[in-house]
């Protein structure tokens, strides 16, 4: 009885150690994949593949399988996705066993994200001992890129997108929105005649003078009873300027026969351009204080009160008051009557590029300012302007960059705007505020 006993533990003992020491390979065929996002729903296949030659049957009926997600490596959220698994025996994965995953449609194009899947091995039950998982890919990174939908043409876009200021530094400020529609001249003799429409509103790049704007501050300081010194102190401030644009531009197209190419990609339309176009601008005139100091220290072989009186001349002086700081905001308004244009546009199945150049007569209403900028009045003043635009935009994700400059002949007073914006063909513009609206 007690020899029985013996080899029936013996038999125990070595069973479980041979449990102990089984191992097995569960991975995922590859440890990275990447889906591209679509509006509707992508149903991405994934392989789960098991190595186990020295674990028999029995023993894998005793264990479990599941795919967790690593929601520290994840930024997707739940209702993205929907994995179509759950736990599973060992023994019912046999050497491959194909699982799904659903990507949910999305109709709004998103930055890239990702998603973390790893694969947990866990007994049934306390009593089995633990399996060591031996597979070289234990975590699948599946990388959800945003989808690009090519623009439908260039005839009737609309942007939204934001402007740059490049004076007070490259960084992106404000709203940037836009409305071109592109009519070209039709073919035959009587179809020579296109049109462009324009509707706009840009911020341009902010204007700063901060010359003779200047307070000086003189002290004396006593050294001695013999000596002193002089400090000169400078504080510095200036006038800034920042203009809000909404306009209305538009542009019969007249063709004229240059630039010929017979190759698509290459071919360059060229037009007289004449134009007509409005302007409402809203000024922010801006007295600030740039937070600028000089000192000018100068020793001086006087005793402080000597010094006083030698710099005065015996007079009394007061010091200057620092100026008051303002911002005032003005309306102005302008009326281009372009008389020689010209319009060139480059467009294939990748790119747009559109660039118009017009001078003609200006009939401006500016907000004069006199005695230091402290009081002004409105104006009318006939001018004559000159302007060059330039779009640029990418048909497969419709990026736009976009540059312009105004100004005037007479009275001088340059606008430079640059803007980054995605376009899209009117019919998409609903989907992109739909976020908003709902």
């Amino acid at each position: 009885m007690k020899t029985t006993l013996f080899f029936a533990s013996l038999f125990c003992m070595a069973f479980g150690l041979q449990l102990h020491a089984q191992t097995l390979k569960v991975g995922f065929g590859t440890d990275k994949i990447d889906v591209t996002r679509t509006k509707k729903d992508v149903y991405v296949p994934l392989t789960l593949k098991m190595e186990s030659p020295e674990t028999t049957k029995e023993v894998l009926e005793q264990y479990q399988v599941e795919i967790k997600v690593d929601e520290s490596n994840t930024d997707i959220l739940p209702s993205g996705y929907q994995l179509y698994f759950e736990k599973a025996d060992l023994s019912s994965l046999g050497k491959g066993h194909e699982i799904l995953l659903r990507i949910t449609g999305d109709s709004i194009a998103d930055r890239q994200r990702r998603l973390m899947l790893q694969i947990k091995v866990s007994p049934k039950d306390s009593s089995a001992q633990a399996l060591t998982n031996t597979a070289e890919h234990q975590k699948l990174e599946i990388l959800l890129n945003s989808y690009q939908e090519a623009l439908d043409g260039y005839k009737y876009l609309a942007y939204v997108g934001t402007n740059f200021d490049l004076v007070e530094g490259i960084r992106a400020k404000d709203l940037f929105f836009a409305t071109n529609v592109y009519d070209r001249p039709k073919a035959g003799d009587n179809g020579n005649v296109g049109f462009y429409l324009s509707l706009y509103g840009n911020r341009a790049f902010t204007q700063t003078d901060s010359s003779g704007t200047i307070r000086r501050e003189v002290r004396f300081e006593a050294l001695t009873d013999t000596t002193s010194q002089r400090i000169t102190i400078s504080d510095y401030y200036a006038n800034k300027w920042v203009t809000d644009n909404i306009g209305a531009h538009i542009s019969p197209l007249i063709k004229l026969g240059l630039f010929r190419s017979n190759h698509p990609d290459r071919k360059i339309d060229f037009y007289y351009a004449p134009s007509i176009e409005f302007v409402y601008r809203r000024t922010t005139l801006s007295f600030i204080d740039l937070e600028r100091e000089t000192r000018d220290t100068m020793a001086l072989d006087l005793s402080r009160e000597e010094a006083i009186l030698d710099y005065t001349g015996g007079k009394s002086t007061t010091i200057n008051p620092p100026p008051p700081l303002y911002t005032r905001v003005y309306n102005e308004y302008a009326f281009n009557l372009g008389i020689l244009g010209v319009f060139l546009s480059l467009e294939n199945e990748k790119i747009s590029v559109r660039v118009h150049g017009s001078i003609g007569y200006a009939s401006n209403y500016d907000r004069v300012l006199e005695e230091g900028l402290r009081t002004s009045e409105i104006r009318q003043r006939s001018d004559i302007f000159f302007s060059g635009r330039a779009w640029v935009t990418d048909a497969k994700s419709g990026i736009t960059l976009q540059a312009e400059v105004t100004n005037s002949a007479i009275n001088p007073r340059p606008f430079f705007v640059a803007t980054l914006s995605k376009a899209f063909n009117f019919k998409k513009i609903g989907e992109f505020f739909q976020p908003i609206v709902q």
